[in-house]
């Protein structure tokens, strides 16, 4: 099966940095195209409970600025998928809508805090239909033995 849409969940994290990066070297290897998810999740608020829509702020989308900047660096071009809600549910939503493959980092929490806390990633990886690649942390950054 041919590669040709990847779907890179980013949120400004150095982790999501790293998807960039692993994604653009796929994408030049298959002539495929980026699309790059960044979901908001709003603070609860009033405003949530009565349905009143929310803008993603400014200060959010910054968190875009490194990815673009890897992008840039490697004369690529992508599309950018912008979503309010739970980031799981989101990226679970977009991927279902012809993507190949789905790419995203890890978030470098050591075994005990991941058994505890859960994750993203971890509610994607448990519901997704299709590949998904996802970026550890470097070995250096790790937390924990593992």
């Amino acid at each position: 099966m041919p590669m040709k849409r990847l779907l890179v969940c980013v949120d400004g994290s150095k982790y999501s940095e790293e998807a960039v990066r692993y994604a653009v070297d796929i994408a030049k290897k298959l002539d495929a195209t980026i699309t790059l998810i960044f979901v908001w999740t709003p603070p609860a608020s009033a405003g949530q409970r009565m349905n009143i829509p929310y803008d993603i702020p400014d200060s959010e989308m910054e968190r875009l600025k490194g990815a673009r900047e890897i992008l840039d660096a490697a004369g690529m071009r992508c599309n950018v998928v912008e979503a309010i809600g739970n980031p799981a549910e989101e990226i679970l939503d977009e991927a279902r809508k012809g993507y190949d493959q789905v790419i995203l980092g890890s978030r470098g929490l050591g075994s005990v805090e991941r058994f505890l806390l859960g994750s993203v990633t971890g509610r994607v990886s448990h519901h997704i239909t299709i590949p998904m690649t996802i970026i550890p942390p470097r070995r250096d950054e790790r937390k924990g033995p593992f």
